[in-house]
């Protein structure tokens, strides 16, 4: 009796010990698997620290990552199935949707209206927008940098057809200008910066703050966003606990994202500072969507084709159940 009541007593101590780490120390949900399709530029930083910090594993997500240079070839490896979602900005989402691709956008995570510009060569003539005209500019098409361009041309009163456009990947904007292959470049940071440091006092940029706001949205198809609900979720709070963190601990959040874009941290501030990080999914996203629908309808020559409904490529329900104060969209 005495050897079984030690024992029972060994029992419920273990027992209750057992209760407070399980209290303290909550199990993760099970691991689903993710491959995701991450553009190296700070516009998806929150994924970054959300990959660093581990919420998306603490989340219960195994996620792979695939690091390409820009949104739109991230878009174009979601079309392909080589990965389960993308992080772009939204032009090339919306080209992707003209193109009749069945995605939509778990969430934004980004806006920013000032820190696009086009970065030109003093040596060719050029001291302000009109002097644009008649020049060779690179841009990487169907980008949001072809979109600024455009919407710059359009606030000077400049023509669209005025300008040559020169189809770059980003990788090659600031070698292809500082060679003199261009005569200008049409980007976002950080090669807007690599441009503006390899001309030196020979280069000028031009922006436009007020013209144009860009967002950095998750995409992934839309059969698949529906049928993986409970990923969904868990996605959209790993990203909601990167904004907090963010929010709470900026300088660090700096210094990860400017070590995983190998770029000093000093040379990413300024631009960082313009870079609101915050998930939703917002009324006046769809508008600038359609604005972009009907830019690039009219820029394909004897294209015509009504505007689309974005409505149905806007997966909602993810984070109007986590945060549904996040979602200003009328649906």
């Amino acid at each position: 009796m005495l050897i079984a009541a030690v024992a029972l007593a060994v029992g419920l101590s273990t027992l209750a010990m057992t209760w407070r780490y399980r209290a303290t120390h909550p199990q993760r949900p099970a691991a689903m698997a993710v491959r995701l399709a991450l553009s190296t530029t700070p516009h998806a930083a929150l994924l970054m620290l959300a990959a660093e910090k581990d919420f998306l594993r603490d989340e219960g997500l195994d996620v792979t990552i695939v690091p390409v240079s820009h949104g739109k070839f991230a878009l174009d490896l979601l079309a392909r199935g080589e990965v389960d979602l993308a992080t772009a900005a939204e032009v090339p989402f919306v080209t992707a949707v003209l193109d009749h691709q069945p995605l939509s956008i778990l969430a934004s995570m980004l806006s920013v209206s000032d820190e696009m510009a086009v970065v030109a060569r003093r040596d060719r003539g050029i001291a302000a927008p009109a002097d644009l005209l008649g020049k060779r500019i690179g841009v990487p098409r169907g980008t949001s940098a072809e979109y600024f361009l455009w919407a710059l041309l359009i606030r000077h009163r400049l023509a669209r057809d005025g300008v040559t456009l020169v189809d770059l990947p980003p990788g090659r904007l600031a070698d292809e200008l500082a060679r003199g292959r261009i005569d200008a470049a049409s980007t976002w940071q950080p090669v807007r910066q690599d441009a503006e440091t390899a001309l030196g006092a020979q280069g000028v940029s031009f922006t436009a703050p007020a013209a144009y706001t860009v967002s950095h949205v998750v995409v992934g198809r839309t059969d698949y966003l529906h049928q993986q609900a409970e990923m969904s979720r868990r996605f959209v709070r790993a990203l909601l606990k990167a904004e907090r963190f963010n929010r709470l601990h900026a300088d660090e959040s700096l210094a990860i994202v400017a070590r995983r874009l190998k770029v000093d941290a000093a040379a990413l501030q300024p631009s960082w500072k313009s870079l609101a990080f915050r998930v939703n999914l917002l009324q006046s996203q769809l508008v600038t969507m359609e604005d972009e629908a009907d830019w690039a309808v009219s820029g394909s020559p004897g294209a015509s084709a009504p505007t689309p409904n974005f409505l149905p490529h806007l997966y909602l329900d993810a984070l109007l159940d986590e945060q549904p104060d996040r979602v200003t969209v009328a649906h």
